[in-house]
């Protein structure tokens, strides 16, 4: 059922407690899938056959290839970089699932732009945590988890649901609540939240650092107000919500500029355009490309931006001033 909130004591672990669950690539979220499955009791086995293998092998885990892992099991979660999976899927996956297998996947990209098709015997699921692994994993170790999304597309044994559901406990994120959804709501709903929100947040921070600092700011204290300043807010209003912050938590001055001035510098037709571009798959179709082409582009904008004065006044801002 869509917007269906799973929790605690609706989810049971029975379904996926007599299987063995393949981690495949151990990067972002593979290890705190791996691990955090591990430590709720489940058997799991990890393959990688990237840098990452030596962080697996350092962890204790005795790393098998891809091909190895994927026959061992029954559930195979795909971690693997979303450009990087048809590749592994079509050379070390597929031949090796067996009737009955669930492939579950951490974002929808692959199978809903066909680039992964897998048997009818099958199941297809997926679980994204709504974090990136490293918080998934301190998360899971204070007692609680992240809230997520479970999705199926295909469900060949009938009970798919629950092995994702599976999954998602096993991870933790249970604890707080998980919510079903469909491949397409999941995986261009995340790609249209990384371009809009992720990217316009990095590109609002920026350009307050950097218009601070060319009209004689500071770049210590512009780099606070950019960054630190920013991160409090959210923090309060994940904890309370937007308007309790903006009336009663903050300062009447602030109300005053963010319900006057904020919504000037937010360009409402183009992030339209980006959500209409999201949804006709150019977004999907242009990130392939660069892949392919070796990430040429994105190669020079991590230069450029590492060599920014923004990075070297976070360096040293960070050194001066890190509390938590």
């Amino acid at each position: 059922m869509m917007n269906q909130v799973y929790r605690d004591e609706d989810v049971s672990l029975e379904c996926v407690a007599d299987k063995v669950i393949a981690v495949l690539g151990y990067g972002i979220q593979g290890r705190a899938w791996a691990m955090n499955l591990r430590d709720s009791g489940l058997k799991v086995v990890v393959g990688d056959e990237s840098r990452t293998h030596k962080n697996a092998e350092d962890d204790g885990w005795d790393v098998k290839t891809f091909a190895d892992a994927t026959c061992e099991a029954d559930i195979i979660c795909v971690l693997v970089a979303d450009p990087a999976q048809p590749v592994v899927y079509d050379e070390s996956i597929h031949q090796n699932l067996s009737a009955g297998n669930s492939l579950v996947f951490a974002h929808g990209f692959n199978v809903l732009y066909g680039l992964i098709k897998a048997p009818s015997e099958v199941n297809v699921g997926l679980f994204v945590p709504n974090g990136p692994g490293h918080l998934v994993r301190d998360k899971y170790l204070a007692g609680s988890g992240i809230y997520g999304a479970v999705a199926v597309e295909q469900d060949s044994t009938g009970n798919a649901l629950e092995v994702v559901l599976g999954v998602a406990k096993g991870l933790g994120s249970t604890r707080v609540g998980v919510v079903e959804v469909d491949f397409c709501s999941e995986t261009e709903g995340d790609n249209f939240e990384e371009q809009v929100l992720y990217g316009g947040t990095i590109a609002l921070m920026r350009a307050t650092f950097e218009v601070m600092v060319a009209n004689g700011y500071p770049p210590h204290f512009a780099y606070a107000k950019a960054i630190r300043s920013l991160r409090s807010v959210v923090d309060v209003m994940d904890e309370v919500g937007i308007e309790e912050y903006i009336s009663r938590r903050s300062s009447r001055t602030c109300e005053y500029a963010v319900r006057m001035t904020g919504p000037r510098v937010i360009n409402r037709a183009e992030i339209e355009r980006v959500f209409e571009e999201t949804s006709r798959g150019e977004f999907a179709a242009n990130w392939m490309t660069e892949w392919q082409r070796g990430m040429m582009r994105l190669h020079r904008m991590r230069r450029t931006g590492a060599a920014s004065e923004m990075e070297r006044v976070g360096t040293t801002w960070r050194a001066l001033f890190s509390e938590g």
